[in-house]
């Protein structure tokens, strides 16, 4: 089985791990997603994380992927063994990682030279950028944004649901927002975050 996926979303060539056996096509795919993904948001939104960010390591960031997909796909949470079209070479993903969370760790300890905002985008681009699942790395990368976000008390980004699955106007500029933060310039992505909050 094949799906067809919007501009900038990681193709899936087969369905290789794909647990409920009702699913024919990309909605299907999504709606089940989507309601794993919710189940992931409320555990992980409804309490409070720790603010010194200590949590925010590498198993975590395993658990998060696998509790939004689990229920869905057999290798959710584990990283990815094979190229994509996008994102670092899998022998890389472990190692990206590690640099970004310490990255986080140093923008944490010195708040007076990043906003909590800027971080956040920051956490979320490179997510995207390293791509380290078969699948759900954009939207495992904005609820990891927003976990973080959370722990700081910070109000989170009302993210427009499907028109950041589908081909939109609010997709392309969210994806040109990642291609520009992908040439380290961030104002656009920051730009996109703070329009969406409350």
């Amino acid at each position: 089985m094949r799906f067809d996926f919007p501009d900038g979303a990681t193709p899936i060539e087969d369905a290789e791990g794909l647990i409920p056996g009702e699913i024919v096509t990309y909605r299907d795919l999504c709606a089940v997603e989507a309601e794993n993904i919710l189940a992931a948001a409320d555990k992980h939104l409804s309490r409070r994380k720790n603010q010194d960010g200590a949590w925010l390591d590498e198993p975590f960031l395993r658990k998060l992927h696998a509790d939004m997909f689990g229920r869905v796909w057999r290798w959710a949470g584990e990283y990815r063994q094979t190229e994509l079209n996008i994102g670092v070479a899998p022998h890389k993903v472990a190692e990206e990682i590690g640099r970004l969370l310490g990255d986080l760790r140093y923008w944490h300890a010195n708040p007076a030279g990043m906003p909590v905002l800027e971080r956040a985008v920051r956490l979320h681009h490179r997510l995207s950028w390293i791509h380290p699942f078969r699948n759900g790395n954009g939207r495992h990368a904005r609820m990891a944004a927003d976990v973080y976000l959370h722990s700081q008390k910070h109000p989170l980004p009302e993210w427009p649901g499907d028109d950041l699955t589908v081909t939109t106007e609010t997709r392309k500029r969210y994806l040109q927002a990642l291609r520009a933060a992908d040439q380290e310039d961030f104002g656009p992505l920051l730009a996109f975050s703070l329009s969406l909050l409350p």
